[in-house]
């Protein structure tokens, strides 16, 4: 196996080596427009608790985008993916590619 690619992958300190992340922030990549909090429990099945304490440090990080407003009265909260996490998200899926290529080889 490259040694290269085992390194990069070891090194990655992204948020996104977080099985639950990782999948937020693909979900978010994949949707055409911002997702509201209740697409995404039911996308992802996650307890209400732990979608908000992950998109909490995906905020801080500068990952996601969050977008709170006031429809009819009634608070709507709506999550992006910033391109800071999509950068991040290509650079560790390419550094997952990567290592799986080198395992291939062996």
């Amino acid at each position: 196996m490259s040694q290269v690619a085992t390194e990069q992958l070891l090194k990655s300190d992204s948020l996104l080596t977080d099985r639950v992340r990782l999948v937020i922030a693909v979900t978010l990549a994949g949707a055409k427009e911002p997702m509201d909090f209740r697409s995404l429990l039911d996308a992802l099945n996650l307890t209400k608790g732990n979608l908000s304490s992950h998109m909490r440090k995906l905020e801080e990080a500068g990952i996601v985008h969050i977008q709170k407003e006031f429809i009819d009265r009634k608070p709507k909260t709506t999550y992006t993916l910033s391109n800071k996490g999509r950068e991040e998200l290509k650079a560790y899926l390419d550094t997952i590619e990567n290592f799986v290529r080198a395992a291939e080889n062996l």
